[in-house]
């Protein structure tokens, strides 16, 4: 997603799901500017609508981790056949694994991709790398990611990046997280001007942000963030007609005990 636009929150969702969902984005930070990242999917809605499956006559459960370095490692006899590119390209996978949760008896749909990162110039690259991968084992998440008014021609993942609508900064003793100038700007002439507090759509996509960090917080400067019970974490949501009327909702700055 080479541009960055803060209206995939309100606008690319509803055309993408097109019924309610819960997003929740999480970065765990280590001490050495790395981690985690995971960006999950609470599709339950999408089960009790009949939307998640063409054959809905059978019960099914799916309830499993893939850990693509794992993958890689069972594969590698078939990936050494490839091309250079090809195999530097599915090498890339080595940092993901995709959680997959599904049950059509409880009407239960979860996917979660995570990501581990070295920095956050690397955290940046989480859609890039999966740019382009035709793995089976993603077919799953991206058909549920796909835009069910255009079809896909390609084989990109379109996998959607919230970090390249941010700008971050993190150190021994803060944490910054800001909407860029560019998403900002975007958000404005997006703005949809129709959508009331008590609409339906309004709660339609729900979207959570929480951070963990390996220090003790003393100060966050957005109020509607909530601190977690061990103090060195904090979640802050918003739903769509929040992020519509306050694009800067999730900008915050977090300052450490030292």
């Amino acid at each position: 997603m080479k541009k960055i636009c803060f209206s995939v929150f309100s606008i690319l969702f509803v055309s993408v799901f097109l019924i309610s969902c819960e997003i929740v984005q999480e970065i765990e930070f280590n001490e050495q500017g790395g981690g985690t990242y995971s960006l999950g999917f609470d599709m339950s809605e999408m089960m009790k609508m009949g939307m998640s499956s063409k054959d809905s006559t059978q019960p099914k459960q799916v309830d499993t981790l893939i850990n693509f370095s794992n993958y890689l490692k069972e594969k590698k006899d078939s990936i050494r056949k490839l091309p250079k590119a090809e195999r530097e390209k599915i090498a890339q996978l080595e940092a993901f694994n995709l959680y997959m949760k599904a049950d059509t008896t409880t009407n239960q749909l979860i996917m979660k991709m995570g990501y581990k990162f070295e920095n956050l110039k690397d955290l940046k690259l989480f859609s890039k790398k999966l740019e382009g991968q035709n793995i089976k084992e993603l077919a799953i998440f991206k058909e549920q990611l796909k835009d069910k008014k255009s079809k896909n021609e390609d084989n990109t993942s379109e996998f959607p990046d919230f970090n390249e609508a941010f700008d971050m900064v993190f150190s021994k003793t803060s944490f910054s997280h800001k909407i860029t100038k560019d998403a900002l700007v975007q958000a404005e002439k997006d703005k949809d001007t129709t959508l009331k507090k008590d609409s339906p759509m309004a709660n339609m996509i729900r979207f959570k942000q929480r951070f963990k960090f390996p220090y003790k917080i003393n100060k966050v400067t957005n109020e509607k963030a909530k601190i977690l019970s061990d103090f060195k974490g904090i979640e802050i949501e918003g739903n769509m007609y929040d992020i519509n009327n306050t694009p800067t909702i999730f900008d915050l700055e977090v300052f450490f005990d030292h």
